[in-house]
């Protein structure tokens, strides 16, 4: 090989450090993106959600969205039905907020008529929970990647199954809202052995989650625990 051809053949051949970056840069464009925050700031939305907390001492509402905040008052837990074959029933409530894991909630009140009880004491007030304690009820077919019907579906049931059984009630979190939008977060541990495999999700829903944990944004909320809000 002349010097000519040797010259043409270095200017040819891309150096190692040039495919390493182009490799990175690949990966980077092909990995998935989880479900984002993006737009989820206080006071962005108002949605019904439900408590999920079973701590018979109840769950603690604060006056600022974190644990420094004074205690308001609690909220009922979870409490098995005497009507309904030990259903679970929830305290009801309205969030109109989001801010770094907590929700800004009003109107919360107990369902003497499903729980077959006495109705409990509540604080109705305004004020702040975790959103690990909260919990909506969607009656959607799919969940977004975006709090949009037009972005990419990352999660639905197989069987065209929506989101508003009580397995998917009792195993989702709230995360983030926006609008009439939730961003929920799931572990599969929390699911019935028999139902996970009804489960269908996209790599986007576990991206940068640990093991057995994905989200998804929810539309069609329906803050009817006992049956449908379509009336289905």
């Amino acid at each position: 090989m002349n010097a000519c051809a040797r010259l043409l053949a270095l200017l040819l051949v891309p150096p190692a450090a040039a495919l390493a970056a182009d490799a990175r840069s690949r990966s980077r464009v092909l990995a998935p993106v989880a479900p984002s925050l993006a737009g989820a700031t206080p006071g962005a939305c108002r949605l019904d959600a439900f408590v999920r907390d079973t701590d018979p001492a109840g769950l603690n509402v604060r006056s600022e969205p974190s644990t420094r905040g004074r205690i308001l008052g609690t909220l009922p837990p979870v409490v098995a039905s005497t009507v309904l074959e030990g259903y679970p029933v929830r305290t009801e409530l309205t969030i109109t907020g989001h801010a770094n894991g907590w929700f800004r909630i009003e109107d919360a009140r107990d369902n003497p008529e499903l729980t077959g009880l006495p109705a409990r004491p509540v604080f109705a007030g305004s004020g702040w929970v975790s959103g690990r304690q909260l919990t909506v009820k969607s009656q959607a077919g799919h969940g977004y990647l975006q709090p949009d019907a037009t972005s990419q579906a990352v999660l639905r049931l197989g069987d065209d199954g929506s989101f508003d059984g009580d397995a998917m009630v009792a195993a989702g979190a709230l995360i983030a809202c926006r609008d009439e939008w939730a961003l929920v977060e799931f572990a599969d541990a929390a699911l019935p052995a028999d139902f996970r495999p009804l489960v269908v999700t996209a790599p986007e829903a576990r991206a940068g989650l640990p093991a057995g944990r994905f989200r998804a944004w929810l539309n069609r909320l329906c803050g009817i625990q006992e049956t449908r809000c379509d009336g289905d």
